[in-house]
């Protein structure tokens, strides 16, 4: 996936969102503390994990189904994947599994915002 730009839409829309974008970037760290040195913030203010080849992992919020839900877009064979998880927990886990390139895998974050 090309990090030459974003379809996620910009978090500042609202305190909330800038809230939920940080929750994430703690959950992804306190179970990758080494994400610490990727993990960026992209100038869409998706949260950005860089991958090899100029490939990367998204995490942001899309207008999709009439609302802004948080979104996981992860570089695949067939272009990008992108995944809808219901809860910020989801999201933390769905990234962390589309960086293992397992899929979403259980890693100790329990459901729930």
């Amino acid at each position: 996936m090309a990090s030459s730009g974003s379809i996620l839409s910009h978090p500042a829309s609202g305190s909330t969102a800038l809230a939920e974008r940080e929750a994430i970037r703690a959950l992804l760290l306190e179970h990758r503390p080494e994400l610490d040195r990727r993990l960026v913030t992209g100038p869409s203010g998706a949260l950005v994990i860089p991958l090899t080849g100029g490939r990367s992992i998204e995490i942001g919020r899309m207008r999709r189904r009439g609302a802004a839900r948080w979104v996981v877009v992860a570089p695949s064979a067939d272009g990008a994947v992108l995944r809808e998880p219901q809860t910020l927990r989801a999201v933390a886990r769905t990234a962390l599994g589309a960086l293992d390139g397992i899929g979403v895998l259980d890693d100790g974050i329990s459901e729930g915002r």
